[in-house]
């Protein structure tokens, strides 16, 4: 699958590119963005060039769905959504998003995440998506289930401070939201 821009309300999403590497360590090199995600602090630009790397190499093989966050009016890069395969469940694709600490809680995940579930299920072709909260992230697990996303489970991961909750919509739940809403 080709990502194709997507314009929402206030955003543009597209493909990222190797250009955006500056922008993406602005955002991975913050301990503030870090400690929410599942990833180590990138330490220097060449750890980011190499993400961007694999996001693109991963995409070419369908396992990787990775798309900038652009603000339409400013053309401000802010932040990331990546769609991926998940490794435990073949039937699924989970995702990741992070952004600028500048751009949290003014509800960029909630207008993009509906998009992204959509791109999942109908072009992506996934049988479940998943998302992964740290358990302190309130917000975030908010928006996962004003979405339609049901906790799956809570758990531990060695070297994480913190539980992880784990949010699931099957494409059953899928469709069915979408035909309520006809």
């Amino acid at each position: 699958m080709t990502i194709k821009n997507i314009n929402t309300k206030r955003y543009i999403l597209r493909k990222v590119e190797k250009s955006d590497a500056q922008e993406i360590y602005k955002i991975l090199s913050d301990k503030n963005v870090i400690e929410n995600l599942n990833m180590k602090l990138h330490e220097s630009i060449e750890d980011t060039k190499s993400l961007i790397e694999d996001y693109l190499t991963e995409h070419e093989k369908g396992l990787k769905f990775p798309y900038s966050i652009i603000d339409k009016d400013t053309l401000e890069f802010i932040g990331v959504f990546l769609i991926k395969i998940d490794l435990y469940d073949e039937d699924c694709f989970e995702f990741t998003v992070y952004l600028k600490k500048e751009h949290w809680g003014i509800g960029i995940y909630s207008e993009v995440l509906p998009y992204m579930t959509k791109i999942a299920f109908e072009e992506i072709k996934t049988g479940n998506f998943r998302g992964f909260v740290m358990e302190k992230n309130k917000a975030s697990s908010k928006v996962l289930l004003r979405n339609n996303f049901i906790l799956e489970k809570i758990f531990e991961v060695p070297g994480i401070d913190g539980k992880i909750e784990s949010y699931l919509i099957t494409k059953e739940q899928y469709k069915n939201m979408i035909n309520d809403r006809k």
